[in-house]
């Protein structure tokens, strides 16, 4: 690990994007070159002064919890703009080819849409004392114990009907770097509970997502889309509510994974993107390979479907559970 004292000290020698390129590609580098490629990562990852307690966060996983806050909040609405940067970088990279797993990690949308519908944000009021046997902490513990399964998959977090509704939101909680403080135990002597209650981290997040605030709002503009590529002349039913209504609300009856799905009418029509889908899988009924994902660079929920040898990555709405 690199000295903090001296990495924060170092001089704040302005590193252009490709010096700072042609520093990370350097294999032979001298400490004070180490010390000046990671202070300018950091400068540019969090767009504040670099001090010890942020090198310390950062080594300890600070970045990835932090942008999924900042996601959930103030950044909500720059995030379908996010996901498709992301992974139109990743097909300029691949020559219009996208390995899966690579593609499924870089998309957030998913993982904020799923924190949303929980509405995890209702216990960052300040002062607001929560006990388990809260109305609104019972509702919580049920609809994230409903959904396990899919906070597993999304989320990488495991939820179990043992665990108590306040353990429940610490755990998910923890993925923001958020928490519930201890307040102690109310009550008469033989009905007391633990009280929790919210208090706001003094951490410099807010000066981080201000600077992230402007900068996304800067680059607003540069919103990519490849839809008009796709000319569909004739209609396809719209199913994506239904097959994700039908799946993702009783997940312990069935998941995505290993789910028939049949290829509807009409799709030969819908243009050379995917014509060779079309020619390839026709009609046929393949069995869904994984959950359902994202890509915010078409606007469109797909999934990977294995049609025999073949599987592929089909728009859900040209899907039908059979």
């Amino acid at each position: 690990m690199l000295n903090l004292p001296r990495l924060v000290a170092t001089p704040a020698v302005e590193l252009s994007p490709t010096e700072l390129k042609k520093l990370q590609d350097k294999r032979a580098k001298t400490k004070t070159e180490r010390y000046q490629q990671r202070k300018a990562e950091l400068s540019r990852r969090y767009e504040v002064d670099v001090t010890p307690e942020l090198v310390e966060k950062d080594d300890d996983g600070w970045y990835p919890q932090l942008r999924m806050h900042y996601y959930l909040t103030l950044g909500r609405e720059f995030l379908t703009n996010r996901d498709a940067k992301r992974a139109k970088t990743q097909l300029e990279a691949g020559e219009n080819s996208i390995w899966k797993p690579d593609f499924n990690k870089g998309q957030m949308l998913p993982a904020v849409l799923l924190l949303e519908n929980l509405n995890l944000l209702q216990f960052l009021t300040p002062d607001v004392q929560l006990r388990g046997s809260d109305e609104k902490m019972v509702e919580f513990k049920a609809l994230a114990v409903a959904h396990r399964h899919v906070i597993k998959n999304y989320l990488n977090v495991s939820i179990s009907e043992k665990l108590t509704p306040v353990a429940i939101a610490q755990k998910l909680l923890a993925k923001i770097d958020l928490k519930l403080d201890y307040v102690g135990r109310l009550g008469k002597r033989e009905n007391r509970e633990c009280v929790y209650r919210f208090v706001a981290p003094d951490d410099q997040r807010d000066s981080i997502f201000g600077q992230w605030f402007n900068r996304d709002e800067a680059f607003s503009c540069e919103l990519v889309s490849v839809t008009n590529n796709i000319v569909l002349s004739t209609p396809v039913i719209d199913t994506t509510s239904q097959i994700l209504e039908e799946v993702v609300s009783s997940p312990q009856e069935q998941a995505w994974k290993g789910l028939k799905l049949k290829m509807q009418q009409g799709l030969d029509s819908a243009g050379s993107f995917y014509s060779e889908l079309v020619s390839k899988v026709g009609k046929a009924i393949g069995v869904a390979d994984s959950e359902p994902y994202w890509n915010g660079y078409l606007g469109q929920w797909q999934v990977w479907v294995n049609f025999g040898s073949d599987c592929r990555s089909v728009v859900c709405d040209w899907l039908a559970v059979v």
